[in-house]
């Protein structure tokens, strides 16, 4: 089947302001005398984003070591949930409609995929890749129809949507209809940020910066204020900004990838109706997990503002910001 592109643009709203700014002297929390915590910096990819992590230790060698780690952990989870990669255990999936011994992370994202499915009624689904795989092919052609694909294909693609087609029985991962194929780009890259976040967690890292295609932070800033995000419009300008501490953020919008210049088509599907969803302009959603939030933006993007309450009041902790299309804004809590 034809592979998604990266998901790139929706991922880069998050920004952490002034994370590189260097400490001061005497930082509250660490001995004023010894060796003092400095920032340390790693640039890459996750699942085709650009990627970054930060963090502050004394021993320069190790944390350049944990960088490595980390990549290394971000490559296996890679091979798991690329589209990208004909090897990846998500292409094997799609391409033979059976997985017999599926992964761990596998079953566990694609089993936390059909919960945030089953709760949003439907809007998050991740069986879409039916209907991005049309129009991908359908915009390609030279000249497409501004409409988009002739209704009688939307209905047969949307008709192979149903995430409780998906059978995860027997620690294998199986397709009910042929044709189906699933994407895992709402909720893999948030489900790869708090893989890391808890390794890094766990070997003592206080304060941390991730944004492996979502945002998650340990801890606070050194200097004990919070994390500040920056919240960007298309143009790249800052419009808002948002603290975390030990928190989560992922941003949802239709402008990310579109296969149309007028942006009308674009890669976020709403299951009911084959359709590019244009109920929001964008939804920015904080959670204390980087895979809960990724969901979430994903799923409240799709049903729309009447829906949202209903859906972040099933994670304990979650807030969302919601730009409507006039750019008015509301914001909700859980």
């Amino acid at each position: 089947m034809t592979k998604a592109p990266p998901s790139l643009s929706r991922r880069r709203v998050l920004r952490i302001l002034a994370a590189s700014a260097a400490l001061p002297i005497g930082v509250a929390g660490y001995r004023i005398f010894g060796p003092q915590p400095v920032l340390h910096q790693w640039q890459g990819e996750a699942l085709g984003a650009e990627a970054s992590m930060q963090l502050w230790h004394a021993n320069a060698g190790h944390a350049q070591r944990t960088f490595a780690r980390m990549a290394s952990e971000i490559g296996r989870l890679e091979r798991v949930f690329s589209l990208h990669r004909p090897d990846s255990e998500i292409s094997q999936l799609n391409r033979d409609g059976v997985l017999p011994k599926a992964s761990r992370d596998m079953l566990a994202v694609l089993g936390s995929a059909q919960a945030f499915a089953e709760v949003s009624k439907g809007a998050f689904d991740p069986s879409v890749q039916p209907l991005w795989t049309l129009n991908e092919r359908y915009f390609a052609q030279a000249p497409a129809n501004a409409a988009g694909p002739p209704a009688r294909l939307t209905e047969a693609a949307r008709q192979l949507v149903d995430y409780r087609k998906i059978d995860l029985s027997n620690n294998g991962a199986r397709f009910a209809s042929p044709g189906m194929a699933v994407t895992l780009n709402g909720i893999a890259q948030g489900y790869i940020t708090d893989v890391v976040g808890d390794l890094l967690r766990n070997e003592g890292f206080d304060h941390v910066v991730l944004e492996l295609g979502e945002t998650r932070v340990l801890g606070s800033h050194p200097d004990g204020r919070p994390w500040r995000v920056g919240l960007k419009d298309e143009t790249g300008a800052v419009i808002r900004t948002l603290d975390l501490v030990n928190e989560s953020s992922a941003t949802s919008g239709g402008y990310g990838t579109v296969f149309d210049a007028s942006g009308q088509h674009h890669h976020i599907f709403d299951p009911r109706t084959g359709m590019s969803s244009h109920l929001l302009h964008e939804v920015v959603v904080t959670a204390p997990r980087a895979t809960d939030a990724d969901a979430l933006a994903t799923a409240i993007f799709v049903a729309g503002e009447e829906e949202a309450g209903a859906i972040l009041a099933t994670v304990p902790g979650a807030r969302a910001l919601l730009l409507r299309k006039d750019r008015t804004s509301i914001s909700l809590t859980a």
